[in-house]
């Protein structure tokens, strides 16, 4: 089945089938809605009444109205960043390096170097020192990665799969860290919330692996468009 992902880690299964254009663009569009429904039912079914517990019984401020708090703060943001530039750094970092391919592993680790060390992708970033001093370092990283490292590493079926549910679950995770306010004592209930991020992070895997990683950004570009819309309505 095409929205079962982990067919592509099967010896029996061809990792990036024939797929023809009507195909991919048919695939495209049932993976949008079928996150999207996905979505819906797990905001319906779990997190509002999760939400209920952390405000009623907890005592704590509403994680759903601070999730929404924090869309209207993206919200402002350029058109251009939200539902283009964004996507496709989160992709490259995320996601173009589940090929296992030498090039592709070490510019997304570029890019997850970068962020990790909180680099700011804006034109003002451009003119600071410790903006050049943080890809210095992060390039220093990959060229040691490339020439020493990448080649005496296997990756095996079962690395690969867990490589790419870790990716997965990270790209959620981070999305914690767009909240307002963070609470010690919620630690273990915030990751039920970025469960929508981890669905987009699903689907978009499953795309990047069957049919290419242009396809995951296009459904990455698809659903932050979507986020967008909405908040300026």
């Amino acid at each position: 089945m095409f929205f079962n992902l982990f067919t592509v880690f099967s010896p029996s299964q061809e990792i990036h089938q024939p797929y023809d254009w009507k195909s991919k663009i048919k695939n495209l569009l049932l993976s949008y809605w079928y996150m999207y429904l996905a979505i819906l039912l797990i905001v319906l079914l779990l997190l509002q009444p999760l939400d209920y517990f952390v405000t009623t019984i907890l005592g704590f401020p509403s994680i759903i109205e601070s999730v929404q708090k924090s869309g209207v703060r993206i919200a402002t943001y350029s058109f251009w960043y939200v539902v283009v530039i964004g996507p496709i750094i989160e992709e490259i970092t995320f996601r173009l390096f589940l090929n296992f391919n030498k090039k592709e592993i070490c510019l997304s680790v570029f890019f997850m170097l970068l962020l990790a060390l909180g680099i700011r992708f804006t034109s003002e970033a451009l003119f600071l020192l410790s903006t050049w001093v943080k890809v210095g370092i992060s390039l220093s990283v990959v060229v040691v990665l490339y020439f020493f490292v990448i080649d005496s590493i296997t990756f095996s079926i079962r690395i690969r799969r867990s490589i790419t549910i870790v990716s997965i679950l990270a790209f959620g995770l981070v999305h914690i860290g767009n909240l307002e306010k963070l609470y010690f004592s919620l630690l273990l209930i915030y990751p039920f919330f970025v469960l929508p991020q981890m669905l987009i992070g699903y689907f978009a895997t499953n795309l990047r692996l069957k049919q290419g990683f242009v396809w995951g950004i296009l459904l990455h570009c698809m659903t932050n468009l979507t986020f967008f819309l909405l908040h300026k309505i």
